[in-house]
């Protein structure tokens, strides 16, 4: 599990980026901080912002398909 700091790191972004994202935003920039993390950096982005794991999951299908 990540560490106290790296929650808190996360949930401070969000709550500055938040109101300015809209949905199509914010699951791409959920993943990619979960992916930045590695292992259990869907859990931790999710415990940070109140994101759901599958929304984070498809923000992170997303970002491996090509630029359209």
């Amino acid at each position: 599990m990540q560490d106290a700091q790296v929650i808190e790191r996360i949930r401070r972004k969000y709550g500055l980026l938040r109101l300015a994202m809209h949905e199509r935003m914010r699951r791409p920039w959920a993943a990619a901080e979960a992916r930045e993390l590695g292992w259990g950096g869907v859990r931790t982005v999710a415990l940070a912002t109140g994101l759901s794991r599958t929304t984070i999951t498809a923000g992170l299908e997303k970002l491996d398909l090509p630029a359209e």
